[in-house]
């Protein structure tokens, strides 16, 4: 699933992050409500993972935000506080369940689990563009027969441009979903791995270079 962590204690939306990555998930981070409220708009989540104790705007106040804006993206609220006042007002706004803070990472992930049976249809197990196909459960690469090693990095850039083939990602925000950060990151990073990849991809590119703005991958015409 695309998820969204709106979280303002870095380390743990970090920890949270790596959990999801290394379930198959394509995870996002934010540390605000304004912003998750705009990427939330730019992007269809299947899942927000939502922090009540936001800086600002509380995690509450979102919830209603994205909902008046009739965003439909399964919610699991994240809080300190464990009184079942909190948890009827978050599900009253609308959330789809509730973990209180301190968590076990292996109780996220069963949330997680549960909401996406819940929800979603038979989630993808491969990926596929043209002859290329990435699969999501055992993390191996092919390119028609021939099996492609990637490393884990590469792994997670290349799953997030065949999620929507075609689309244009911008270098920011590859970097973004890659790399967890938004600002601290040298753009030349993501040039260098996106040559590793089509190197490792081979003929005919995929990969394809749009000018002054980023990269996307489609089929071989």
């Amino acid at each position: 699933m695309r998820i969204l962590i709106v979280d303002d204690e870095t380390r743990l939306a970090r920890h949270v992050f790596s959990a999801l990555t290394e379930a198959g998930h394509d995870p996002l981070i934010v540390h605000d409500g304004e912003t998750a409220i705009g990427k939330a708009q730019e992007t269809q989540f299947d899942l927000i993972i939502l922090d009540v104790g936001l800086p600002g705007m509380n995690g509450f106040e979102v919830l209603r935000r994205l909902r008046t804006l009739h965003i439909s993206s399964r919610v699991l609220m994240l809080t300190a506080r464990g009184e079942v006042t909190d948890r009827v007002i978050g599900l009253e706004l609308g959330a789809d369940d509730y973990l209180a803070k301190p968590f076990a990472m292996q109780e996220l992930l069963a949330r997680v689990r549960a909401l996406s049976r819940r929800f979603s249809e038979e989630p993808a197990v491969e990926l596929r563009v043209g002859n290329l196909t990435l699969n999501l459960v055992n993390h191996t690469l092919r390119r028609g027969r021939q099996g492609i090693e990637l490393s884990a990095r590469e792994l997670t850039l290349l799953r997030v441009l065949m999620r929507e083939p075609g689309r244009t990602f911008t270098r920011t925000e590859l970097c973004e979903r890659v790399w967890e950060r938004e600002h601290e990151y040298d753009m030349k990073l993501v040039e260098v791995f996106i040559g590793r990849l089509r190197k490792k991809i081979g003929d005919p590119p995929l990969i394809r270079t749009v000018r002054h703005v980023g990269y996307s991958i489609e089929t071989e015409t």
